[in-house]
């Protein structure tokens, strides 16, 4: 696997779990009642920093990740596809991945919608404005800009 390919394996799976409490979050509806959606989340920003201190305004190519390495992605995300999606955005997100001593990614993130701010660490969410039951991620894929989620979820 290529450095570009893990980093990406990664930032999918960690937006995933932040885009799953976006859409949790931001619809509204009848308690218990279950809603599959479909989500693009398009990306504005990807900076990674190498534990040296070095940035770039993307993965790097070549060398794998060093401990200390670390990476940040801004996205703004939409109802729909990343080929036909609503103009008005659902959501915002951030995510902020640190490379550990065993190269394992530590990762953060924060989801604002509206007056909510959503707060996640790893795949768990940790901290939270609003209500909501749960969410589940069916499928996720990167596409050019960004990635597709299709997203399950019930309301309390």
């Amino acid at each position: 696997m290529t450095n570009t390919t893990l980093i990406r394996t990664i930032t999918s799976a960690a937006l995933a779990a932040l885009l799953a409490v976006a859409v949790l979050a931001s619809t509204a509806g009848a308690a218990g009642k279950t809603e599959t959606l479909k989500v693009f989340s398009k990306q504005l920003s990807f900076t990674y920093t190498k534990a040296d201190g070095t940035v770039t305004q993307g993965p790097p190519s070549g060398a794998p990740p060093a401990a200390g390495d670390r990476f940040e992605i801004d996205s703004i995300d939409y109802r729909g596809t990343h080929k036909k999606h609503s103009k008005k955005a659902i959501g915002a997100d951030y995510l902020r991945c640190e490379f550990d001593a065993a190269l394992e990614p530590q990762c953060e993130g924060y989801t604002a919608l509206g007056s909510s701010l959503l707060r996640f660490r790893g795949m768990t969410n940790v901290g939270a404005i609003g209500k909501w039951k749960s969410a589940k991620i069916l499928s996720n894929k990167e596409v050019d800009g960004g990635s597709d989620f299709v997203v399950r979820l019930t309301r309390r």
